[in-house]
């Protein structure tokens, strides 16, 4: 008989027979397979009742469809076709004994609701049987096998053990508890009740009383309450479930008791009540307890909403709102009432935290539990206007717990600090400053060094020289046209130094806010062309050729020494950095300001240097190049600024530079 023949069918356990390769196991192929192997094996596929049958000296496994449940996860489906102590380590000192008094003496067993602890779904569970071992012959009579015919009765026993438990915890529970019973006697309007009902009500001892005299023991603000609920559950309400809690009035003295009172009725056909029966119970410790955590709950809820940080509480996996106090509102959501944000979840109360981390750190809270703590966390808010605010907090994420441990939600504490990470960095410029003014300042000490030491080492020279020769020729030396080239030296190095020491106490004054101005009308015209003409022996002996354009009779309120000062400057810089080039200056009038410029056809400027030149210690060439303190164009720009005008220059490389400011005429 072919395997499609014997394991025919349409279950689960015969398409699996029929896939297995059985050559592979001590079985060997199903043709070979005795009779009665193969008509056991098709009784077990035919059948509805959970059965199992081991094989061979090696007792190879085979079941049907009914009893895969049992095996649950874990086992099926290597277990078709796998040696039975291969399978079963974890239960085999409780079976083999079993197996094997039926494989050696042929002797079935049958056990009731046996426990046989198995390894399914990942753990050993105990698992009740009702099972019995007979034995499975083989074509020749000798037992050859172990045929199992069970019933899992793990659910009926637990279920029994768990009655009998319920029935003892209630029996405990109703003597430990003290809850008193009672029976209310429809027709006759008498209640019976035992001793603790008698001392729960205050009354003298257990037995009947009427029930108007029962009543009377109840708080006055609750008696007609209670009478009103008996009445409606005799009359049917809530299918005869009563349950009621009221006040026990107390001993002189003594507060009163609450009791929690439950009963059921028993109708006939009709609908009429034929017997009430129920306990009472003491519950006044418990209900000093609710009132003591509604009192607890109360300060709790009054402290997160005087709370001056901001305070809000999520609820689950999705972080719901479901509380939020004002200052939490006052920072997140522009002082909007707290309504507006309840029962909404955070990505659609606050859209804009996408993508700035948010939204992550509260998803891995909920999973972890663990609680994150975040320092001056920038977060860029949508304002009740519409507009963006970058701002900073400090805030902590922890995880909720409800009794029984579970994260259920996370409590959000925060508070800003915008305004400490604001003068935080105010603080790390204010450093970042400081330490470029070192810098500049040890620059500056070193090129003023040296641009001082310059003219007066000239000095010292020519002192020397002219030392020797008086020494040597005596006053004959001293011609005429030697001692003005003498002066004329003497005054230029004098000059030069009379600049830079100028240029520094314009510096001081200009950082102190000292720098003092004497403003008067002035014809700037004028003012130009008497600049230019002192200018023309330094302009001739550079080369330089002279081109002027000014506008006359242009008048404007200035202080005529400053801004000779700042033409001074574009001279001596056109000189400078541009010898043997022509230079061009021009006055005009614009409107509501005069212009200045003055245009030099030297190497140029990049724009990259247009703004740093205007800086104190700053020039567009190396120190190497030009001498000089880098100080007569910050100087300039302070002079003009502090006029109402604006300085500025315009070049690019190989085509020169024109240095102009604007003043205002008004």
């Amino acid at each position: 008989m072919k395997a499609d023949e014997l394991f025919s069918g349409s279950g689960e356990m015969a398409a699996r027979m029929r896939e297995k390769d059985w050559a592979t196991t001590p079985l060997g192929p199903v043709e070979g397979w005795p009779v009665s192997l193969r008509t056991l094996v098709r009784t077990m596929l035919h059948s509805r009742h959970p059965m199992f049958l081991w094989w061979g000296p090696r007792l190879i496994q085979l079941y049907n469809d009914a009893y895969v449940p049992s095996f649950g996860r874990g086992k099926h489906p290597s277990a078709l076709g796998m040696p039975g102590r291969e399978c079963w380590p974890e239960i085999w000192p409780i079976i083999g004994p079993q197996i094997d008094d039926v494989m050696r003496e042929g002797k079935a067993s049958w056990n009731e609701d046996q426990l046989v602890p198995i390894f399914r779904n990942g753990r050993i569970e105990d698992v009740y049987w009702t099972y019995g071992y007979s034995p499975a012959f083989d074509d020749a009579g000798r037992v050859h096998g172990t045929l199992v015919v069970c019933t899992e009765t793990t659910a009926r026993v637990l279920g029994e053990q768990a009655l009998k438990q319920s029935k003892e915890r209630l029996r405990r529970v109703v003597e430990a508890s003290g809850a008193g019973t009672w029976e209310l006697d429809v027709r006759a309007n008498q209640m019976r009740m035992d001793e603790r009902m008698a001392l729960l009500f205050g009354l003298p001892e257990a037995g009947a009383y009427r029930l108007e005299q029962v009543l009377e023991c109840v708080h006055p603000d609750e008696r007609e309450a209670l009478r009103a609920a008996i009445t409606a559950t005799l009359a049917g309400r809530a299918q005869g479930r009563y349950v009621m809690e009221h006040r026990v009035v107390g001993m002189p003295g003594h507060l009163a008791r609450w009791v929690e009172a439950r009963g059921q009725v028993t109708f006939d056909a009709e609908g009429r009540a034929l017997q009430f029966v129920g306990t009472a119970l003491d519950i006044s410790d418990r209900k000093r307890a609710e009132e003591e955590v509604l009192r607890a709950r109360q300060e709790f809820h009054g402290f997160l909403t005087q709370a001056p940080l901001g305070i809000a509480i999520h609820s689950g996996p999705h972080h719901v709102y479901t509380f939020a106090n004002a200052p939490f509102m006052s920072m997140l959501f522009s002082g909007r009432p707290a309504e507006d944000l309840l029962h909404k979840t955070v990505r659609q109360a606050l859209p804009e935290l996408e993508d700035q981390g948010y939204y992550e750190i509260l998803d891995g809270v909920y999973q972890t539990g663990r609680s994150f703590h975040g320092a001056k966390q920038r977060a860029s808010m949508v304002q009740a206007d519409g507009t963006e605010r970058e701002m900073f907090v400090n805030f902590t994420y922890q995880a909720k717990r409800d009794p029984a441990g579970n994260i259920d939600g996370i409590l959000v504490l925060i508070y800003e600090v915008t305004d400490q990470v604001n003068e935080q960095r105010e603080i790390e410029q204010l450093a970042e400053n400081l330490r470029a003014a070192i810098v500049s300042r040890d620059t500056f000490l070193g090129v003023a060094s040296h641009e001082l030491n310059t003219p007066l080492t000239t000095l010292k020279l020519q002192t020397q020289m002219n030392q020797r020769l008086l020494e040597n020729q005596g006053l004959a030396a001293f011609t005429a046209a030697r001692l003005k080239k003498l002066l004329d030296g003497t005054l230029l190095q004098v000059d030069r130094m009379n600049r830079l020491i100028n240029d520094m106490l314009d510096v001081s004054r200009i950082s102190s806010g000292k720098l003092s101005m004497t403003r008067v009308e002035t014809d700037v015209s004028t003012l130009m062309a008497a600049v230019l003409e002192r200018f023309e022996p330094q302009l001739e002996a550079a080369g330089c050729t002279l081109e002027q354009d000014i506008e006359a009779g242009i008048v404007a309120r200035l202080d005529a020494t400053r801004i000779e000062q700042v033409l001074t400057n574009f001279l001596i810089n056109a000189i400078k950095y541009a010898p043997g080039r022509p230079v061009h200056a021009k006055v005009e009038r614009r409107r509501h300001q005069v212009r200045f410029s003055l245009r030099d056809e030297g190497p140029g400027i990049p724009a990259e240097h247009h703004e740093r030149i205007f800086v104190r210690f700053e020039r567009a060439t190396s120190p190497n190049e030009v001498s000089g303190l880098g100080l007569g164009l910050y100087i300039a720009k302070q002079l003009i600024q502090a006029h109402g005008g604006s300085i500025a220059v315009d070049s690019e490389p190989g085509h020169g530079a024109t240095f102009h400011f604007e003043l205002p005429l008004d």
